[in-house]
């Protein structure tokens, strides 16, 4: 077994999702991608009131096992059911972290990426659609024909940010296949985004399995499936490794008797016993008195609840307030009001630190990230990046205002419920649009293009600060804007980054909005083109 040392070279966090955090560890022999489970706030609180206790696989050696068997057990069947279109990171080892005080499960690492996003030099991609209709939708139906209904959550039925499970390899031919990375859940399988899964499959399979689907195999079903593709399965893999399976399945069914059979109570006690709350002497006193257990729960969870509410929370509200720099944010919005240069300044740093976002995904290449940076600091990149920057200033000013000074008045009675929550909605469209009538009365008097795509961008709630970006792809749409059309994709991705749950990084639901700004530039480029031929065929 390895262990994690903050501080050591070969050591380097990949990434952490809501069962685990997955480290990149390099050994002399290999690479090996370490998934150590731990405690995700939101999660917990469904766990809590499923099962009693946080997460089983921090701290439940025989759901780990199962874990571990699982994922031997669907390496052998994927390639039986995709041949080389699909693999799976296998398990390699399992144990447990002292450091981190929890169980860890060692995998195969992959060096692969996420299905492409669009953006300004990519428009067309069909990774997203091969992945979803020709990988994730078959497994879903394999894994039920074979019991695996508990894999089914990580497969993607119903749920958005399963996306994420997947990556894209290339072998040494340059050909390109999909790799099952992440097989363990977070929550039970519950939550799905679309409600009919949930009452079609989700409901009905966990009064089944008499609690909600948690990575359940329905272990007899299973085994009959094995047994009725016996044939085609030792043609595929051999006799041994069809042996192999048999008694993978065998094991997994024990550890997965074994966690199934422990009790809510026993759960919980051997949560704490197991994360060193507790010793075993005092677990053994707790199991024969029951309710001196329970109460000692019960004061646990209320003295919490009252140290986060008067204790941490104010602490951290005041550490947030040290953090503000009062001085120096009206010094930067004195300047924001009256340099130009400042204004310009500010809107290329914004758009440079979302390249390298971009660039550090591996979503743009270099060459792309080098061309907008180019054309973002080029002195003839767009009249409009200038009041872009203008609305960013606003929007920072906006976040402030709503932040501190509206809960400020109406601590104080100088604004009522109404006014609060109707100030936050038509602040941000006040302020752009009051800015963008300036701008067009002077557009008016030079003589000039009037920015009237912005002006009407800018009256939409929370998506307005796109108006200049969508001003500019209008503006620009023969020459077609790259640094615009970067803007728009990276504010709409970023939306569906930032929605909980069924939400985040390479998920469904990112792609979603990422195909929304697609939509958006193709329209507006294509508005501008048919005006400008309009034009040419009544003048010419």
């Amino acid at each position: 077994m390895f262990y994690l040392r903050r501080r050591s070279p070969a050591i380097k966090l990949l990434g952490a999702g809501h069962s685990g955090k997955v480290f990149l560890i390099k050994t002399p022999d290999k690479s090996i991608a370490r998934k150590v489970f731990f405690e995700d706030k939101l999660a917990n609180l469904v766990h809590y009131f499923f099962f009693g206790v946080p997460n089983p696989y921090v701290w439940n050696e025989d759901i780990l096992n199962c874990a571990y068997y699982r994922r031997q057990i669907v390496t052998k069947l994927v390639p039986f059911w995709f041949e080389s279109q699909l693999k799976v990171s296998n398990a390699i080892s399992r144990g447990w972290n002292e450091e981190f005080k929890a169980y860890q499960l060692d995998t195969e690492f992959i060096e692969g990426r996420h299905v492409a996003l669009r953006q300004p030099y990519q428009h067309h991609s069909q990774e997203l659609q091969e992945l979803v209709h020709s990988i994730m939708i078959p497994l879903q139906q394999y894994l039920i024909q074979a019991g695996l209904d508990g894999l089914v959550w990580q497969a993607g039925k119903g749920s958005p940010s399963a996306l994420n499970n997947f990556l894209l390899q290339e072998d040494a031919s340059g050909e390109y296949f999909f790799v099952w990375i992440d097989l363990e859940s977070g929550v039970p399988a519950l939550f799905p985004l679309n409600i009919l899964t949930l009452f079609s499959f989700y409901l009905p399979q966990s009064f089944k399995n008499r609690g909600p689907l948690f990575d359940d195999v329905d272990i007899n079903r299973l085994k009959q499936y094995i047994i009725k593709n016996q044939i085609s399965l030792e043609k595929k893999l051999g006799n041994q490794k069809y042996l192999e399976v048999l008694e993978q399945i065998n094991y997994l069914e024990h550890h997965q008797k074994k966690w199934k059979s422990l009790k809510r109570f026993h759960r919980s006690l051997q949560y704490h016993l197991k994360k060193g709350h507790i010793t075993q002497q005092q677990a053994n006193w707790y199991s024969r008195y029951r309710l001196c257990w329970y109460g000692r729960e019960l004061i646990r969870i209320f003295s919490q609840f009252i140290k986060t509410l008067f204790i941490y929370l104010p602490q951290k509200i005041l550490n947030k307030l040290k953090q503000i720099r009062f001085k120096s944010f009206f010094q930067q919005f004195w300047k924001f009001l009256f340099s130009h240069r400042y204004r310009l300044k500010m809107a290329r740093i914004y758009v440079e630190k979302r390249i390298k976002k971009w660039q550090k995904r591996k979503q743009i290449t270099s060459e792309a990230a080098n061309d907008l940076s180019a054309n973002l600091y080029s002195e003839n990149s767009s009249a409009y990046l200038n009041d872009f920057g203008v609305h960013i200033g606003i929007k920072g000013f906006i976040t402030l205002f709503d932040y501190v000074l509206i809960p400020i008045l109406y601590s104080f009675g100088a604004i009522n419920e109404i006014m609060s929550l109707t100030w936050l909605v038509i602040d941000g469209p006040i302020y752009r649009t009051i800015y963008t009538s300036f701008r067009s009365i002077q557009a008016v008097r030079k003589r000039q293009e009037i920015p009237w795509i912005a002006f009407l961008v800018g009256l939409l709630p929370s998506v307005g600060t796109l108006a200049y970006p969508c001003q500019m792809i209008y503006s620009a749409a023969i020459n077609q804007d790259k640094v615009a059309q970067f803007i728009v994709y990276d504010f709409f991705t970023r939306i569906g980054a930032k929605i909980p749950v069924w939400g985040g990084k390479d998920t469904l639901t990112e792609h979603f909005f990422n195909g929304w700004a697609d939509k958006i530039i193709r329209w507006l480029g294509g508005r501008k083109r048919n005006l400008i031929s309009q034009y040419e065929n009544n003048h010419y």
